[in-house]
């Protein structure tokens, strides 16, 4: 039977097809541009620019702390959207890989991140700029990616790889998932701080049970020079354990199927 744990290691230990796939993917796609691979980062910077400006006045925010506010959560949504969003549609796209037999599903999730990390790292400089225009920040800060960053990841693993098994079965479920993420774009607080509900109202209870606002605070509060709260912390840390046990169960258990699926 399939084991996530023994195929993912396998997958890092000879990371030359997703690795290589997900880099000439993005290479073929702006490669008949001007500016190239400077279109990752003009519609972020774009659009940080332009609605942090308009929204730090419409709510009354500090433009020195909403935008790096803002472009740090929008940054991070995005990354963990293209993850989850591609990976409903990574076995399907890749059929005649999979009808050939490579069966090693966890080759397919990887590219799906690698593709999407891409994005984050060119899309980072938006934050890194924002960052060292504000007074309220320090550039040192970003150093704390480092450690939280990785958790993302972790998380954004296992979601996908449980995401991919279900679009191998249900064709439909990539535009589902795509849906579900912008909608979740506007509970989550990237465009609005997340500290404007008292306790115990249906508002708090929708951030505080929100697994990305959790993901999102653990790496946007140290950049910014605030404490993660311990809730965020024990939050990650059990969806973590839970979610990686999740995946792996599913992968056991549905993987060999992922041929007849698809």
């Amino acid at each position: 039977m399939p084991n996530l744990f023994t195929d993912l290691r396998e997958s890092l230990r000879r990371p030359e097809f997703w690795m290589y796939s997900s880099w000439l993917d993005i290479i073929t796609r702006y490669r008949r541009t001007r500016l190239g691979l400077i279109w990752i980062i003009i519609p972020t910077a774009v659009f940080v620019a332009a609605i942090g400006q308009v929204y730090s006045t419409v709510m009354g925010h500090d433009p020195e702390f909403y935008l790096p506010y803002l472009a740090i959560g929008f940054v991070l949504f995005r990354f963990m959207t293209q993850c989850l969003s591609e990976s409903g549609s990574i076995l399907r796209s890749h059929k005649p890989f999979i009808m050939d037999g490579r069966v090693r599903m966890t080759d397919y999730v990887l590219r799906s991140i690698a593709k999407a990390f891409f994005f984050f790292v060119c899309a980072f400089v938006v934050i890194a700029a924002a960052v060292a225009w504000s007074p309220q920040t320090s550039v040192v800060n970003l150093l704390t990616v480092l450690a939280t960053f990785p958790l993302i990841m972790l998380n954004s693993f296992w979601l996908s790889s449980c995401m991919s098994m279900v679009g191998a079965r249900h064709a439909d479920s990539s535009e589902m998932v795509t849906t579900v993420m912008r909608f979740g774009m506007l509970l989550t607080p990237i465009l609005w701080v997340g500290d404007r509900f008292p306790p115990g109202t249906f508002g708090w209870w929708a951030v505080h049970l929100n697994p990305a606002y959790h993901l999102i605070t653990l790496v946007r509060n140290p950049i910014l020079g605030e404490p993660v709260p311990s809730a965020s912390i024990w939050f990650v840390a059990v969806m973590t354990v839970l979610g990686w046990l999740l995946a792996a169960v599913v992968y056991r258990r549905y993987a060999r199927f992922v041929p007849l699926w698809i």
